[in-house]
């Protein structure tokens, strides 16, 4: 595509058929599945041109023996397609693979061909707000205990907690090393010395500024000036899209400095940025998905779902909702769909054990049908051996029997979130396929998607057109499949990523 050549008749995909078959695999590359499915070794790129400082670049292998590898690829690509097609026809997963995946190529192709700007010098600015924050929260901790030591060295840290302040390990878990002083480890320490919030809130500053402020910049190309990140489609065993190299997914949008992080990510000049994102996607097909009648009630009354499921369990009127009450019901909300018992609520939600086992109990009784569709899902997954979302898609889960308890809960979580979590990914996929071709026939050179972060679509539009064609992605969006409760789409804009104001 960068040489002006775009290829015509893409139709099947090895890699892609592969990961559709058996999404919790680990490797579909063509060397492992000529190995895996046609019991053939093939000639190794390290075997044709070598491997670290002697490596040589292919112009300079032999013709003939390049000529053997180059046909070999060929020959097992064509061998390979032949069977995943037969497979893929027999799971009845063709048209997950057609009108998904393959179809979602040639959007991809654009989005990672264009990039996206980053104000460069506005995050060298930031770095320098971020250092002197580090440098400050560094000298807190060293005065909580009297002594100047190495933050990022476990074993330092280690010492310092349970040995000079003599912090309680109770509930702790071990490593090889000692006592963990892992993120969630320090989460159980929470209000047992006041050193805990500033180690965790050193972290987060050091992991954001080291993983995005310092890191983005090197990576902006010299050829385009923009940022470009790889969507990969056989890494998330949901059917999600993920970005690597950088992750553009992961920017924490919970956190002041996640925020000012995104304010980053700027449009081209003479353009806008427009967002279009899905409103609480996975909790509307949850609601689907288990025909809960309160929950949906809740979505077809446009009530906020926390909200209402803050009302419900702490049995009072909507209007005596608290903040705190509201805040709890979220973390239960999501909880839920992820297979969060109480110890786990507990600790999101920051309450006893006791407290988050009423909360849950409550909860299943004001959501009947949520409990009914844990419970029959867990069931079904352990008779097929597999749950499938809305589209047809599949996730085998053979861990679900298990005799070892911790590894088959694990497995009894995935399997309740899977169908909510992969009917999101490929609904957002599905509306991608539709935006794109809507682009490319009406709107070419005038509108670009940048970014797919799970729930939300990010645009580079010429000001003029954002209001002509927010409507018609909204339309695309809310309609890639039929829930028994509405989908709702918001839309902003704005000259950056972070301060957008409502379409």
């Amino acid at each position: 595509k960068q040489f002006g050549i775009t290829v015509a008749g893409l139709n099947f995909d090895t890699m892609i058929a592969a990961y559709i078959l058996n999404p919790g695999g680990r490797q579909y590359g063509i060397d492992a599945l000529a190995l895996e499915r046609l019991a053939f070794e093939k000639i190794s790129t390290s075997e044709l041109i070598g491997t670290g400082k002697t490596a040589i670049e292919f112009p300079a292998v032999p013709l003939e023996k390049l000529g053997i590898y180059a046909s070999e690829d060929a020959d097992i690509t064509w061998r390979l397609h032949a069977g995943l097609e037969k497979a893929l026809i027999k799971e009845k997963l063709k048209k997950v693979f057609d009108t998904l995946e393959i179809d979602l190529i040639p959007c991809l192709i654009e989005m990672e061909l264009r990039g996206i700007t980053l104000d460069t010098a506005y995050l060298k600015k930031l770095e320098k707000e971020i250092d002197a924050d580090i440098a400050s929260i560094q000298k807190k901790i060293w005065k909580c205990c009297g002594k100047e030591f190495n933050i990022s060295s476990t074993k330092q840290l280690q010492t310092i907690l349970f040995t000079d302040l003599q912090i309680s390990t109770q509930g702790l878990s071990k490593t090889k090393t000692g006592i963990s002083t892992g993120a969630d480890e320090l989460a159980k320490l929470k209000g047992r010395h006041e050193i805990i919030d500033y180690i965790t809130e050193y972290r987060e500053l050091t992991k954001l500024a080291s993983t995005y402020v310092r890191t983005l910049p090197e990576l902006v190309s010299p050829v385009s000036g923009r940022l470009h990140t790889n969507f990969n489609q056989t890494i998330a065993a949901t059917g999600r899209l993920s970005s690597t190299d950088p992750n553009l997914q992961n920017i924490p949008i919970k956190t002041e400095l996640g925020r000012k992080i995104r304010r980053a990510f700027i449009p081209k000049k003479g353009c806008e940025l427009l967002s279009i994102d899905y409103s609480q996607l996975e909790l509307r097909i949850a609601a689907h998905i288990a025909d809960d009648p309160a929950m949906k009630k809740a979505f077809k009354n446009s009530e906020d779902i926390h909200t209402a499921t803050a009302a419900l369990i702490n049995h009072v009127a909507i209007d005596k909702v608290t903040t705190d009450m509201r805040r709890q019901a979220k973390t239960i909300n999501f909880g839920i769909l992820y297979g969060q018992g109480p110890h786990g609520l507990a600790q999101t939600a920051e309450i006893s054990y006791e407290a988050a086992r009423n909360f849950i109990d409550e909860y299943f009784a004001a959501y009947k049908n949520i409990k009914k569709y844990v419970d029959e899902t867990i069931i079904s997954a352990q008779k097929k051996g597999y749950v499938e979302t809305l589209f047809g898609r599949k996730r085998y889960i053979p861990e679900i029997n298990a005799t070892n308890a911790m590894v088959r809960k694990a497995a009894e979580r995935m399997a309740v979130n899977t169908p909510i979590q992969g009917t999101e990914a490929d609904m957002i996929k599905k509306a991608m396929i539709q935006v794109h071709e809507l682009i490319e026939a009406e709107y070419k050179g005038k509108i670009s998607m940048l970014l797919q972060v799970h729930d939300e679509l990010l645009f580079e539009v010429e000001p003029a057109l954002i209001k002509e064609v927010t409507p018609k992605i909204k339309k695309i969006m809310e309609n890639t499949i039929t829930l028994s409760v509405p989908i709702i789409a918001d839309a902003k804009h704005g000259l950056d990523w972070e301060t957008m104001k409502p379409v």
